[in-house]
């Protein structure tokens, strides 16, 4: 893993060269959000989209980072295709919830992660509006929160976290960096640097930062920001 550095960066939605000023398209609703990521996860071989990784290596170091047990409930939100869900299982973790809105992504982990995850929660749902009817010690989000770009979005989102992070539990969030793409998988997204994502979230404190130079499949390279952070 390598750390990148970064430096201030506004909060709004960056433009690729040569866009027009026209805001670009987005899903804006639970079911057009729903209907858009079902669609990036069908017909595609989980290695041949952008936010491939074999071993998400940014999101199980910063999760070793807390410093939590075994024992103890870890939710990742936007999960996709993502592996870590595997990899926590591997490592023992026995209390994992992965939720995202594609039910093709879900289906994919349950059969990648077989018995030994049988005890794993996979939800259908939208984090702007979850709830799981509990709470876990960390929260974990790579690549969802910067692509809300507005900000009673980033509200809802924000109560979502609150709703289901211990007093004292974590939350990993990581976003494209201020060098990274100014899309994502074609939508508009807002990139961060350490201190504005972590400004995102009062009444969480900073303890820790990272980041990562992530090569897509096809060798292009994303710049990733990430922060850790503890609930007060």
């Amino acid at each position: 893993m390598t750390t990148s550095s970064t430096s201030p960066t506004p909060s709004t939605p960056a433009q690729a060269p040569g866009d027009s000023a026209e805001e670009p398209w987005r899903p804006a609703d639970p079911e057009g959000r729903a209907s858009f990521w079902e669609q990036a996860h069908t017909g595609k071989d989980v290695d041949a989209v952008s936010w491939w990784q074999s071993v998400p290596e940014l999101s199980l170091d910063l999760v070793d980072r807390t410093g939590i047990g075994k024992d103890e409930g870890v939710i990742d939100v936007g999960a996709g295709w993502s592996t870590l869900t595997d990899h926590l299982v591997e490592r023992g973790f026995s209390d994992v919830s992965a939720v995202d809105l594609s039910r093709t992504a879900l289906d994919t982990i349950r059969g990648r992660i077989g018995e030994a995850g049988a005890g794993v929660v996979l939800e259908v749902a939208d984090v702007l509006d979850l709830d799981m009817g509990r709470t876990y010690a960390v929260w974990h989000d790579r690549a969802v929160f910067h692509f809300l770009t507005e900000e009673d979005e980033r509200d809802d989102y924000r109560a979502s976290l609150e709703r289901h992070v211990l007093p004292g539990g974590w939350a990993v969030v990581a976003t494209f960096g201020p060098d990274g793409p100014t899309t994502c998988s074609g939508l508009p997204i807002v990139r961060y640097d350490h201190a504005g994502l972590a400004a995102e979230f009062p009444g969480f404190e900073l303890v820790d930062t990272s980041g990562d130079d992530h090569e897509t499949p096809w060798g292009t390279v994303q710049q990733f920001t990430a922060v850790l952070l503890r609930r007060q």
